[in-house]
């Protein structure tokens, strides 16, 4: 009888949770924004044409809807066929969750784990049934990092202008890959003018909508949702985004601090950027204030609210502590990718730190900021570290 893997275990607990997902929340009434994501799904469905690529009432790329639009003709629009559609997508994204760990994991048990820590989350649990965007986007996305990491640049091509034609932020995959190509060009110049080149073609697609639009969102969304705040680069994001992940990454933080040697220059730097951060504080963005009766960026925030009081001294010092930690563990990744390029060594591991260094630049251009959005980059952020905490288990030399 052959012996049960980790990967067994991970295929039959996939299962397992996205079937009780489906039975305990397939017939619940909407969830936040899933009722204007099916109405617009149906408006695809039922009109489909120029007219509605040019404007329909959303502020994302329109691939998701004429995805979810194309189910709904054969399947039916119904709330509840959508959702399935939705728990088809994630087992899907699971899998590829558990693959992208276990091409660079040596242990199969440290992939199982890896792999617990990303989706047991309330948003990515959330994500894996309702008929939000999120999830195809995740799936496309680890689609695109995996062909990169196994060198399949037609798939990469496709996969990545799907996922940008998903969710925009999308674009930081085929921008890390890009800037990755041209550190790597003296050493690998045909496999790296490939990816600028696939890189450079995945953003057409969009360029071409923006043109369709006139803008770069359609007119009836950026009526009905985009909700200007008061910048253009709005700093506090990175703020935000450094400081939760700590919480959805806690385990792997813990063993960070246990395994590595305090570094008085890490430290150093940690404490300036944190200071620097403080003056941009967590806030929830104006969208949100508009639109929503919340006035924290997620689940952990409020449950942080609930329990210390809102602006309260020790909030603030929780999430002050939190954001050290950040950036602490930031530092750190920033000196090993340093240092790697400074000696020219440009193993491809290297794409999941641009990954999260892009996300951190980029996401500050949005009207919106939320925990959720961490779903996308955490595999690539938990990769990165881990990675860097345990470069012997790294096996992708034997790819």
């Amino acid at each position: 009888m052959n012996k049960i893997k980790p990967s067994h275990i991970w295929l039959i607990f996939s299962l397992i949770a996205l079937t009780l997902l489906g039975v305990i929340f397939l017939k619940l009434p909407f969830r936040g924004d899933e009722r204007h994501i099916v109405e617009t799904i149906k408006l695809f469905s039922n009109n489909f044409n120029f007219n509605t690529i040019k404007n329909y009432p959303e502020v994302t790329p329109p691939f998701f809807f004429i995805f979810y639009a194309l189910w709904a003709k054969i399947f039916g629009a119904s709330t509840e066929s959508l959702r399935i559609l939705t728990l088809i997508i994630s087992f899907i994204t699971w899998q590829l969750v558990y693959y992208v760990f276990q091409l660079f994991v040596k242990k199969e048990f440290h992939t199982l784990l890896l792999s617990l820590m990303v989706v047991i989350n309330p948003y990515f649990f959330g994500t894996s049934v309702f008929v939000f965007t999120d999830m195809l986007t995740i799936m496309l996305s680890l689609v695109v990092v995996i062909s990169f990491i196994k060198d399949k640049i037609i798939l990469f091509t496709i996969f990545s202008a799907l996922a940008i034609l998903c969710r925009q932020y999308a674009v930081i995959i085929p921008t890390a890959v890009l800037l990755y190509s041209l550190l790597d060009y003296k050493s690998n110049k045909l496999i790296s003018r490939n990816y600028i080149l696939g890189s450079l073609l995945t953003f057409l697609p969009l360029l071409v909508l923006f043109v369709t639009w006139e803008n770069i969102l359609p007119k009836s969304g950026i009526e009905k949702w985009v909700i200007p705040n008061s910048s253009f680069y709005n700093i506090d994001y990175i703020n935000t985004y450094i400081t939760f992940s700590i919480i959805y990454i806690y385990p792997l933080a813990v063993v960070f601090f246990k395994k590595i040697k305090f570094d008085n220059s890490s430290f150093l730097i940690a404490f300036v950027f944190t200071v620097f951060f403080s003056f941009f504080p967590i806030k929830t963005s104006m969208a949100t204030l508009e639109f929503t009766d919340y006035k924290t960026v997620g689940f952990v925030h409020q449950a942080f609210v609930e329990l210390l009081g809102f602006e309260s001294f020790w909030l603030k010092i929780v999430l002050a502590f939190l954001l050290f930690i950040g950036c602490y563990i930031n530092t750190e990744l920033l000196k090993r990718f340093y240092q790697q390029i400074k000696i020219k060594s440009f193993d491809k591991q290297l794409i999941f730190t641009l990954l999260w260094v892009l996300f951190l630049l980029i996401m500050p251009f949005s009207y919106q900021v939320w925990e959720k959005y961490l779903t996308m980059i955490i595999p690539f952020l938990i990769l990165s570290i881990y990675l860097y905490l345990f470069p012997t288990e790294n096996k992708f030399s034997n790819l």
